[in-house]
């Protein structure tokens, strides 16, 4: 399978054979390519529109997330996963996160788009190696 990296972040080495969480994965990197259209200037605090259209994909962003980590962690649980606790306190870190994201863009807060795109597809990036890989080689290895 040659898959192309999406401009967000995903990329092939991330597959974790589990077709669920790998779709799942996919979609919220593809969520943040939206934010790349939020303005011309990634670099640039946004204007009250743009504010607007980022607070707006932040909470998409959150409600998908909130649903993917609640499938993965019953996934886990299901296996019988060792990690389970830590990958549960990772994402009620990056929920806090986002919710910060969202306060400081609320109170007009300087957050150029280039930092708030980068800084979550790093975490996704970082978690699903880190994180979510050991995992899927567990529950393989388990028969789980």
């Amino acid at each position: 399978m040659s898959a192309k990296p999406n401009p967000a972040g995903f990329s092939p080495e991330l597959t974790l054979g589990i077709s669920e969480l790998d779709a799942q994965h996919e979609a919220l990197f593809a969520m943040l390519g939206r934010i790349d259209a939020v303005s011309p200037d990634m670099y640039r605090q946004l204007d009250d529109d743009e504010t607007d259209e980022m607070l707006d994909i932040m909470n998409d962003l959150k409600d998908s997330v909130m649903q993917h980590f609640s499938f993965e962690e019953n996934l886990m649980d299901e296996a019988d996963y060792p990690g389970l606790d830590e990958q549960q306190d990772a994402h009620e870190r990056f929920l806090d996160d986002i919710t910060r994201v969202e306060a400081e863009l609320m109170n007009g807060t300087s957050v150029p788009p280039v930092k708030i795109h980068g800084s979550l597809a790093d975490w996704f990036d970082a978690h699903i190696r880190e994180m979510d890989l050991p995992f899927a080689k567990f529950r393989k290895e388990s028969g789980k």
